[in-house]
């Protein structure tokens, strides 16, 4: 399905594009097991934006290279926005999530001991956070008629579930691993010809591994160089989906050097060809009529429980008997049982750090906006794809965009069926399993 929304009532955008690459070495996020500062750029890092305006509601789309935002850096976008007078009615900073980027605290990314800053991180975040006030506000400043234009295809064989073959270690093996292949892509073009992309796609941008320490944006940093080889130098937004079990297929972490990056480029190629695809299926087809208003915009605010854990007691019991165990399987040389052994340890350090936590409830925001018949979900944590599928088939719009890892950072969030599947997802989940059943009623009721 696609088509071109047409405008009876008028619609204006903006849209603009800002490099945020840091200058200097930074604590970069994405695996615990990397050490050290980034080394290097690969290639850069970019916040890109899209406001929309239909004179009664003013919205912002923001896709960031980062892994992730938080509530806090949100609220201060917004802050700085509004003392310059622009207020937004409804704001999306989208993470891309790519594991190659600059370290941004949050809460529930940093309860987790591997993946916590071992420095002070806040000339970054104010960085990072100058270049996503600069975007927005370029993007309100150029604000003027508009037309979107909406295509669809698909992308079959880069998504892959974690628990199908390959991926995490940890998982259990699900043989008949979910995807979710759709590309679903938007065209923006202004009337003095300005023009920029948002295209949704669940995959983990993880095509590097621990051992690379240049910054970059991962595979959609090469998905941008393909929609831009066509479209010409253009906002490139990507808003990743339910892909908190979904890899890139392929995904090898013993990958090193040119590899990693002829990996990266294959994979974004490939997904950059199918959001050109659906751009040029959009421009083809016939149009749709946009409703008024055309923007209309809802939220929920729900609290969500962190997960119950054993005493402190029982888990450091836990711990000093692994770590036992871990020096005699050293000790005789069994490099495998060592291997499998500490993926359990590292699970009972988690679980002790939130036993530790002080915290007890996840204050989570989840954003809705429509345009037209086109409407934007927002999922601020690792949504698993069958929780993706289940919003796309029961929304009450002709096209659901269901985008991850938006206006903050609560984890990974499974379906409950994945909790009898264990796995490294699940375990380090920092939800209760009564927050999984409120998350998917808070988002159901948004889009249906």
């Amino acid at each position: 399905m696609s088509g071109t929304v047409s405008h009876e009532a008028m619609l204006q955008a903006g849209v603009a594009s800002k490099n945020i690459t840091p200058d200097g070495p930074v604590e970069m996020s994405g695996y615990g097991a990397r050490e050290g500062l980034s080394s290097g750029v690969h290639d850069s890092l970019s916040a890109s934006a899209v406001v929309f305006d239909d004179g009664a509601v003013t919205v912002g789309l923001l896709s960031v290279d980062v892994l992730n935002v938080s509530r806090e850096l949100t609220h201060q976008v917004r802050q700085s926005l509004a003392d310059d007078g622009i207020v937004l009615d409804g704001l999306f900073i989208a993470a891309t999530h790519t594991h190659a980027g600059p370290y941004l605290p949050a809460r529930a990314l940093d309860v987790s001991p591997p993946l916590q800053a071992e420095t002070d991180v806040s000339d970054t975040v104010a960085s990072i956070e100058r270049g996503l006030v600069a975007a927005l506000t370029a993007a309100y400043e150029r604000r003027e008629a508009a037309t979107v234009r909406i295509g669809h295809d698909s992308e079959t064989t880069v998504p892959e579930n974690r628990r199908k073959t390959g991926g995490v270690s940890g998982n259990v093996r699900v043989p008949w691993g979910t995807v979710d292949p759709e590309v679903t892509a938007l065209l923006i073009e202004t009337a003095s010809g300005e023009r920029a992309v948002v295209y949704n796609f669940a995959c983990h941008p993880v095509c590097t591994t621990a051992g690379e320490t240049e910054l970059s944006a991962d595979w959609p940093g090469y998905a941008r160089r393909r929609i831009r080889a066509q479209y010409g130098d253009v906002p490139v937004l990507f808003l990743n989906g339910a892909a908190g079990d979904i890899n890139p297929s392929g995904m090898d972490s013993d990958r090193t050097g040119d590899a990693v990056y002829e990996y990266m480029a294959e994979i974004g190629t490939s997904v950059g060809d199918a959001v050109c695809r659906a751009l040029e299926a959009a421009t083809n087809s016939t149009a749709v009529t946009m409703r008024r208003p055309p923007i209309q915009i809802d939220q929920a605010d729900v609290s969500l429980p962190v997960k119950e854990t054993p005493p402190e007691s029982v888990i450091r019991d836990r711990i000093a008997d692994l770590e036992s165990q871990l020096e005699r399987l050293e000790a005789n040389g069994d490099q495998v049982g060592h291997t499998k052994l500490a993926h359990n340890h590292q699970y009972a350090e988690e679980l002790l750090a939130i036993a530790r936590w002080d915290v007890t409830h996840l204050p989570t925001h989840i954003p809705y906006i429509e345009l037209g018949e086109v409407g934007l979900l927002g999922m601020p944590g690792e949504v698993f794809v069958r929780h993706g599928l289940e919003l796309k088939a029961r929304t009450r719009v002709s096209t659901l965009v269901p985008a991850g890892y938006v206006n903050g950072y609560i984890g990974y969030v499974p379906p409950l069926s994945a909790l009898e599947q264990i796995g490294y997802e699940v375990r380090t989940a920092k939800i209760a399993p009564e927050a999984v059943v409120r998350f998917r009623e808070a988002t159901l009721d948004l889009i249906t």
